[in-house]
């Protein structure tokens, strides 16, 4: 009995002694007097896109969600920056994603192609939060609407069944096609709504034919009613089939490196959620 209860003690600190070092190395925001953040944890010297401070993603998920965004970083210019917390020490984390883009420097100088994906797990005293950061340079092919509708159509569903990894993935496979431009964000952003309006206009169309019919449809008793309704087929809107996803949210191998951070800037676009 003493050794089944000494074993769970002893299992400890292995399991927390990664993070516990992980967050030595990444010390908390400096939070102004106003609430914003004046300052982030300094960049890295290490080159990684995925920080998992939170300890929320296993490691063999993490190095795939790793070896994704460096091949993303590689093969296109574009880099993510995803990582996950614990706490932002009561900031706006709109201003903390915003403000580790700019002083990470996130995506290329000039270019402004880097993405911020900053995610504060829910804890036992605060809900959780997400939010998507986008540089100059991304913001018109991932405006703040879309950055919402990914947060709470991929993320958020995820995360509030504690599955982090699984909202990343589905993230980044409509925010990769997108800052490559293989992603039809009307088609997107209209699947729920076109497939509403494709019902009102169906009930529509069915009581105009059941108002005309009964106008001028139903003969005088003594012949024949041979009137009929002649019109064209219905076309409903199509809804989201996943090939504006561009088949995968990521792929590739990260053998060969990056070349870290280019220095990115961020203007303060894009969409945060909250559950």
């Amino acid at each position: 009995m003493l050794l089944l209860v000494a074993l769970p003690a002893c299992g400890e600190p292995t399991s927390s002694a990664p993070r516990q070092e992980v967050e030595k190395k990444m010390p908390a925001a400096v939070i102004g007097d106003d609430g914003k953040v004046t300052a982030v944890p300094d960049k890295p010297t290490e080159k990684k896109l995925l920080w998992d401070l939170a300890g929320v993603i296993d490691p063999a998920t993490a190095q795939e969600i790793e070896d994704s965004l460096e091949y993303f970083s590689r093969t296109t210019s574009n880099q993510i920056l995803v990582m996950t917390v614990t706490s932002i020490g009561g900031a706006d984390i709109s201003e903390y994603a915003t403000q580790l883009g700019r002083d990470w420097g996130v995506g290329h100088e000039g270019d402004n192609n880097g993405v911020v994906i900053l995610i504060k797990v829910k804890t036992e005293n605060e809900n959780g939060n997400a939010f998507i950061a986008t540089g100059y340079g991304v913001e018109a092919v991932l405006p703040d609407v879309l950055c919402k509708r990914i947060i709470e159509k991929e993320m958020i569903p995820h995360f509030k069944e504690n599955d982090y990894a699984g909202g990343i993935k589905d993230a980044l496979a409509v925010i990769m096609p997108a800052m490559k431009g293989e992603f039809d964000k009307e088609e997107y952003m209209g699947d729920d709504g076109d497939a509403i309006l494709g019902l009102i206009v169906f009930i529509a169309i069915i009581c105009l034919i059941v108002v005309s019919m009964k106008k001028g449809g139903m003969g005088n008793g003594t012949g024949t009613n041979t009137r009929t309704y002649t019109g064209g087929p219905i076309i409903f809107p199509g809804g989201y089939s996943g090939s504006s996803r561009g088949g995968s949210w990521g792929g590739g191998s990260s053998s060969g490196g990056w070349g870290g951070f280019g220095g990115g800037s961020f203007g303060g676009g894009g969409a945060g959620g909250s559950w």
